[in-house]
Protein backbone atom coordinates (compact mmCIF):
# COMPACT_ATOMS: atom_id res chain seq x y z
CA UNK A 1 0.00 0.00 0.00
CA UNK A 2 1.01 3.61 -0.53
CA UNK A 3 0.99 5.35 2.86
CA UNK A 4 1.71 9.04 3.41
CA UNK A 5 2.46 10.54 6.81
CA UNK A 6 1.27 14.16 6.95
CA UNK A 7 3.39 15.49 9.81
CA UNK A 8 6.30 13.22 10.72
CA UNK A 9 6.79 14.13 14.37
CA UNK A 10 6.64 11.62 17.22
CA UNK A 11 3.42 9.82 16.30
CA UNK A 12 3.94 10.26 12.58
CA UNK A 13 7.49 8.98 12.87
CA UNK A 14 6.41 5.86 14.75
CA UNK A 15 3.69 5.15 12.19
CA UNK A 16 6.14 5.73 9.32
CA UNK A 17 8.57 3.19 10.79
CA UNK A 18 5.84 0.63 11.41
CA UNK A 19 4.41 1.01 7.90
CA UNK A 20 7.86 0.69 6.35
CA UNK A 21 8.57 -2.48 8.36
CA UNK A 22 5.23 -3.87 7.19
CA UNK A 23 6.37 -3.49 3.58
CA UNK A 24 4.29 -0.47 2.58
CA UNK A 25 5.55 2.36 0.36
CA UNK A 26 5.92 5.22 2.84
CA UNK A 27 6.24 8.93 2.16
CA UNK A 28 5.90 12.05 4.30
CA UNK A 29 4.79 15.65 4.11
CA UNK A 30 6.98 17.95 6.20
CA UNK A 31 8.65 21.33 6.02
CA UNK A 32 11.71 23.30 7.11
CA UNK A 33 14.86 21.75 8.58
CA UNK A 34 12.99 18.55 9.57
CA UNK A 35 12.09 17.99 5.92
CA UNK A 36 15.64 18.66 4.70
CA UNK A 37 17.06 16.26 7.27
CA UNK A 38 14.67 13.48 6.22
CA UNK A 39 15.48 14.06 2.56
CA UNK A 40 19.21 13.91 3.18
CA UNK A 41 19.57 11.36 5.98
CA UNK A 42 16.18 9.73 6.56
CA UNK A 43 14.11 9.79 9.73
CA UNK A 44 15.82 8.40 12.86
CA UNK A 45 13.81 7.12 15.81
CA UNK A 46 15.67 6.61 19.09
CA UNK A 47 13.80 4.72 21.79
CA UNK A 48 14.09 2.23 24.64
CA UNK A 49 14.33 -0.60 22.11
CA UNK A 50 17.17 0.98 20.09
CA UNK A 51 17.45 3.05 16.92
CA UNK A 52 15.46 2.81 13.70
CA UNK A 53 16.33 4.64 10.49
CA UNK A 54 13.46 5.10 8.04
CA UNK A 55 14.28 5.95 4.44
CA UNK A 56 11.29 7.58 2.80
CA UNK A 57 10.35 10.08 0.15
CA UNK A 58 9.62 13.40 1.83
CA UNK A 59 8.34 16.63 0.33
CA UNK A 60 6.55 19.83 1.34
CA UNK A 61 4.23 19.57 -1.68
CA UNK A 62 1.57 16.82 -1.66
CA UNK A 63 1.43 16.97 -5.47
CA UNK A 64 4.96 15.58 -5.57
CA UNK A 65 3.79 12.37 -3.86
CA UNK A 66 0.56 11.67 -5.73
CA UNK A 67 -2.52 9.67 -4.79
CA UNK A 68 -2.18 7.44 -1.71
CA UNK A 69 -4.08 4.48 -0.32
CA UNK A 70 -3.83 5.80 3.23
CA UNK A 71 -2.87 9.19 4.67
CA UNK A 72 -2.11 9.54 8.38
CA UNK A 73 -2.55 13.15 9.52
CA UNK A 74 -0.34 13.63 12.59
CA UNK A 75 -0.11 17.41 12.76
CA UNK A 76 -1.20 19.58 15.66
CA UNK A 77 -4.87 20.55 15.47
CA UNK A 78 -4.28 24.26 14.64
CA UNK A 79 -2.70 23.05 11.38
CA UNK A 80 -5.73 21.02 10.27
CA UNK A 81 -7.27 23.80 8.14
CA UNK A 82 -3.97 24.04 6.23
CA UNK A 83 -3.94 20.25 5.87
CA UNK A 84 -7.46 20.37 4.43
CA UNK A 85 -6.42 22.96 1.86
CA UNK A 86 -3.30 21.04 0.79
CA UNK A 87 -4.30 17.37 0.97
CA UNK A 88 -6.22 17.13 -2.32
CA UNK A 89 -3.41 15.67 -4.49
CA UNK A 90 -3.02 12.77 -2.04
CA UNK A 91 -6.68 11.73 -2.28
CA UNK A 92 -8.16 9.24 -4.72
CA UNK A 93 -11.63 7.75 -4.76
CA UNK A 94 -10.72 5.13 -2.14
CA UNK A 95 -8.09 6.92 -0.04
CA UNK A 96 -8.65 6.63 3.70
CA UNK A 97 -7.45 9.45 5.96
CA UNK A 98 -6.51 8.68 9.57
CA UNK A 99 -6.25 11.43 12.17
CA UNK A 100 -3.90 11.00 15.12
CA UNK A 101 -4.24 14.25 17.02
CA UNK A 102 -4.51 15.50 20.60
CA UNK A 103 -7.86 16.59 21.96
CA UNK A 104 -11.37 16.08 20.62
CA UNK A 105 -11.53 14.65 17.09
CA UNK A 106 -13.07 17.03 14.55
CA UNK A 107 -15.54 14.32 13.47
CA UNK A 108 -16.60 13.45 17.04
CA UNK A 109 -20.26 14.26 16.33
CA UNK A 110 -20.28 11.61 13.57
CA UNK A 111 -19.00 8.82 15.86
CA UNK A 112 -22.49 8.38 17.30
CA UNK A 113 -24.85 5.85 15.72
CA UNK A 114 -28.08 7.42 14.43
CA UNK A 115 -30.28 8.30 17.39
CA UNK A 116 -27.53 7.48 19.92
CA UNK A 117 -26.98 11.00 21.24
CA UNK A 118 -28.81 11.10 24.61
CA UNK A 119 -31.94 13.23 24.84
CA UNK A 120 -31.23 16.77 25.92
CA UNK A 121 -27.58 16.65 24.80
CA UNK A 122 -26.16 18.68 21.93
CA UNK A 123 -22.77 18.02 20.33
CA UNK A 124 -21.04 21.19 19.17
CA UNK A 125 -17.70 20.60 17.42
CA UNK A 126 -17.85 23.66 15.20
CA UNK A 127 -14.66 25.25 16.57
CA UNK A 128 -12.70 22.10 15.56
CA UNK A 129 -13.43 22.59 11.86
CA UNK A 130 -13.47 26.32 11.09
CA UNK A 131 -15.45 26.99 7.95
CA UNK A 132 -16.10 23.22 7.73
CA UNK A 133 -13.00 22.85 5.56
CA UNK A 134 -12.28 19.32 6.82
CA UNK A 135 -15.85 18.27 6.06
CA UNK A 136 -15.64 19.76 2.59
CA UNK A 137 -12.13 18.69 1.54
CA UNK A 138 -11.89 15.29 3.28
CA UNK A 139 -15.22 14.41 4.86
CA UNK A 140 -16.07 11.96 7.65
CA UNK A 141 -16.92 9.17 5.19
CA UNK A 142 -13.25 8.61 4.35
CA UNK A 143 -11.88 9.54 7.80
CA UNK A 144 -10.84 7.40 10.72
CA UNK A 145 -9.25 8.00 14.08
CA UNK A 146 -5.89 6.65 15.20
CA UNK A 147 -5.82 7.18 18.95
CA UNK A 148 -2.19 6.95 20.07
CA UNK A 149 -0.70 6.43 23.51
CA UNK A 150 2.93 7.35 22.85
CA UNK A 151 5.37 10.07 23.74
CA UNK A 152 8.64 11.69 22.82
CA UNK A 153 10.04 14.77 21.11
CA UNK A 154 11.96 15.89 18.05
CA UNK A 155 15.39 16.57 19.54
CA UNK A 156 16.92 17.79 16.27
CA UNK A 157 15.81 17.85 12.64
CA UNK A 158 15.26 14.31 11.44
CA UNK A 159 15.72 12.75 14.90
CA UNK A 160 12.84 11.72 17.19
CA UNK A 161 13.44 10.48 20.74
CA UNK A 162 10.70 8.19 22.04
CA UNK A 163 9.80 7.94 25.71
CA UNK A 164 8.39 4.45 25.19
CA UNK A 165 8.77 1.66 22.64
CA UNK A 166 6.17 2.45 19.99
CA UNK A 167 3.13 2.84 22.19
CA UNK A 168 -0.40 1.54 21.67
CA UNK A 169 -2.98 2.56 19.06
CA UNK A 170 -6.72 2.22 18.45
CA UNK A 171 -8.09 2.64 14.93
CA UNK A 172 -11.78 3.31 14.36
CA UNK A 173 -14.07 4.76 11.69
CA UNK A 174 -15.38 8.31 11.89
CA UNK A 175 -18.86 7.04 11.04
CA UNK A 176 -20.36 3.76 12.33
CA UNK A 177 -21.48 2.70 8.85
CA UNK A 178 -17.86 2.75 7.67
CA UNK A 179 -16.63 0.45 10.44
CA UNK A 180 -16.18 -2.67 8.23
CA UNK A 181 -13.93 -0.70 5.85
CA UNK A 182 -11.65 0.54 8.63
CA UNK A 183 -11.58 -2.86 10.30
CA UNK A 184 -10.38 -4.36 7.00
CA UNK A 185 -7.83 -1.55 6.59
CA UNK A 186 -6.43 -2.21 10.07
CA UNK A 187 -5.86 -5.85 9.11
CA UNK A 188 -4.37 -4.95 5.73
CA UNK A 189 -1.90 -2.47 7.23
CA UNK A 190 -0.64 -5.28 9.48
CA UNK A 191 1.43 -3.01 11.73
CA UNK A 192 2.83 -5.92 13.71
CA UNK A 193 5.62 -3.91 15.32
CA UNK A 194 3.02 -1.79 17.13
CA UNK A 195 0.26 -2.65 19.57
CA UNK A 196 -2.70 -1.77 17.33
CA UNK A 197 -6.33 -2.70 17.86
CA UNK A 198 -9.48 -1.98 15.92
CA UNK A 199 -12.27 -0.23 17.85
CA UNK A 200 -15.82 -0.74 16.61
CA UNK A 201 -16.70 2.31 18.72
CA UNK A 202 -13.82 4.79 18.91
CA UNK A 203 -15.42 7.05 21.53
CA UNK A 204 -14.18 5.22 24.67
CA UNK A 205 -10.60 5.19 23.37
CA UNK A 206 -10.78 8.89 22.50
CA UNK A 207 -12.13 9.81 25.93
CA UNK A 208 -9.66 7.59 27.82
CA UNK A 209 -6.77 9.38 26.17
CA UNK A 210 -8.43 12.77 26.24
CA UNK A 211 -9.12 12.78 29.98
CA UNK A 212 -5.35 12.48 30.53
CA UNK A 213 -4.43 14.90 27.73
CA UNK A 214 -6.65 17.73 28.96
CA UNK A 215 -5.35 17.37 32.53
CA UNK A 216 -1.65 16.93 31.78
CA UNK A 217 -1.65 19.68 29.17
CA UNK A 218 -3.33 22.15 31.53
CA UNK A 219 -1.35 21.65 34.71
CA UNK A 220 2.05 21.06 33.10
CA UNK A 221 1.66 24.05 30.75
CA UNK A 222 0.71 26.40 33.59
CA UNK A 223 3.45 25.20 35.94
CA UNK A 224 6.27 24.23 33.56
CA UNK A 225 6.54 20.91 35.41
CA UNK A 226 6.78 17.49 33.83
CA UNK A 227 4.11 14.84 34.41
CA UNK A 228 5.93 13.16 37.28
CA UNK A 229 6.51 16.45 39.06
CA UNK A 230 2.82 17.35 38.84
CA UNK A 231 1.75 13.96 40.18
CA UNK A 232 4.34 14.23 42.93
CA UNK A 233 2.79 17.44 44.26
CA UNK A 234 -0.46 16.71 46.12
CA UNK A 235 -2.07 20.08 45.40
CA UNK A 236 -1.21 20.05 41.70
CA UNK A 237 -2.26 16.42 41.40
CA UNK A 238 -5.63 17.20 43.00
CA UNK A 239 -6.27 19.83 40.33
CA UNK A 240 -5.22 17.38 37.61
CA UNK A 241 -7.48 14.62 38.95
CA UNK A 242 -10.43 17.01 39.25
CA UNK A 243 -9.99 18.06 35.63
CA UNK A 244 -9.89 14.41 34.58
CA UNK A 245 -13.12 13.87 36.50
CA UNK A 246 -14.83 16.68 34.61
CA UNK A 247 -13.87 15.11 31.28
CA UNK A 248 -15.19 11.73 32.44
CA UNK A 249 -18.49 13.33 33.48
CA UNK A 250 -18.95 14.74 29.97
CA UNK A 251 -18.18 11.36 28.40
CA UNK A 252 -20.73 9.67 30.66
CA UNK A 253 -23.33 12.32 29.80
CA UNK A 254 -22.77 11.39 26.15
CA UNK A 255 -23.55 7.77 26.95
CA UNK A 256 -19.92 6.64 26.57
CA UNK A 257 -18.99 3.85 28.96
CA UNK A 258 -15.60 2.38 29.85
CA UNK A 259 -14.11 5.79 30.69
CA UNK A 260 -13.06 5.80 34.32
CA UNK A 261 -9.99 6.17 36.53
CA UNK A 262 -9.19 5.28 40.11
CA UNK A 263 -8.46 8.53 41.92
CA UNK A 264 -7.28 6.90 45.14
CA UNK A 265 -5.00 4.51 43.26
CA UNK A 266 -3.39 7.43 41.42
CA UNK A 267 -2.93 9.28 44.70
CA UNK A 268 -1.32 6.24 46.30
CA UNK A 269 0.83 5.45 43.24
CA UNK A 270 1.51 8.74 41.43
CA UNK A 271 2.85 8.73 37.88
CA UNK A 272 6.63 9.10 37.91
CA UNK A 273 7.26 9.93 34.25
CA UNK A 274 9.75 12.71 33.49
CA UNK A 275 8.03 13.28 30.15
CA UNK A 276 6.92 16.79 29.21
CA UNK A 277 3.59 16.70 27.35
CA UNK A 278 3.68 18.07 23.82
CA UNK A 279 1.81 21.26 24.73
CA UNK A 280 4.52 22.21 27.21
CA UNK A 281 7.20 21.34 24.64
CA UNK A 282 5.46 23.63 22.14
CA UNK A 283 5.16 26.46 24.65
CA UNK A 284 8.86 26.25 25.42
CA UNK A 285 9.67 26.41 21.71
CA UNK A 286 7.22 29.19 20.85
CA UNK A 287 4.98 27.00 18.69
CA UNK A 288 1.23 27.38 18.26
CA UNK A 289 -0.59 25.26 20.85
CA UNK A 290 -3.87 23.36 20.86
CA UNK A 291 -6.08 25.48 23.07
CA UNK A 292 -9.31 24.96 21.12
CA UNK A 293 -9.20 21.18 20.71
CA UNK A 294 -7.79 20.51 24.17
CA UNK A 295 -9.82 22.87 26.36
CA UNK A 296 -12.47 25.01 24.66
CA UNK A 297 -14.04 22.06 22.82
CA UNK A 298 -14.52 20.33 26.17
CA UNK A 299 -16.28 23.41 27.49
CA UNK A 300 -18.59 23.34 24.45
CA UNK A 301 -19.38 19.66 24.96
CA UNK A 302 -19.92 20.12 28.70
CA UNK A 303 -22.32 22.99 28.21
CA UNK A 304 -24.21 21.01 25.59
CA UNK A 305 -24.69 18.25 28.18
CA UNK A 306 -25.39 20.57 31.16
CA UNK A 307 -22.25 19.35 32.96
CA UNK A 308 -20.53 21.77 35.34
CA UNK A 309 -16.76 22.16 34.79
CA UNK A 310 -15.56 24.63 37.44
CA UNK A 311 -11.91 23.57 37.28
CA UNK A 312 -11.79 23.78 33.49
CA UNK A 313 -13.64 27.11 33.53
CA UNK A 314 -11.03 28.49 35.93
CA UNK A 315 -7.99 27.16 34.07
CA UNK A 316 -9.05 27.79 30.45
CA UNK A 317 -8.71 31.61 30.57
CA UNK A 318 -5.34 31.26 32.30
CA UNK A 319 -4.15 28.84 29.61
CA UNK A 320 -5.34 31.20 26.88
CA UNK A 321 -3.44 34.08 28.47
CA UNK A 322 -0.36 31.91 29.02
CA UNK A 323 -0.40 30.96 25.35
CA UNK A 324 -1.02 34.51 24.11
CA UNK A 325 1.82 35.92 26.21
CA UNK A 326 4.11 33.24 24.77
CA UNK A 327 2.99 34.14 21.24
CA UNK A 328 1.53 30.64 20.82
CA UNK A 329 -2.18 31.40 20.44
CA UNK A 330 -4.09 34.05 18.55
CA UNK A 331 -7.62 33.18 19.73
Amino acid sequence: MKVCIFGAGVIGGVLAAACAKAGHHVSAIARGPHLLAMQNKGLKLVGPDGETLVRLKADANPAALGVQDVVFVCTKTPSLPDVARAIGPLLGDHTQVGFSVNGVLWFYEHLFAPGAIPAGVTIDCSRLDPGRLLHEKIGPRRAFGAIAWAGGEIVEPGVVHLSRAGGTYSFGAAMPQNAPCIEALTRELALDTLDVDYAADLRPAMWRKYMSVVANFAVCSLTGANIGQVHGDRGAQDILLSLMGEAVAVAHAHGVSGVEFDKEKLRANPVRSAHKPSMLQDLERGRVIEIDSAFLALQDLARGANIATPVLDTLAPLLQMRARVAGCYAG
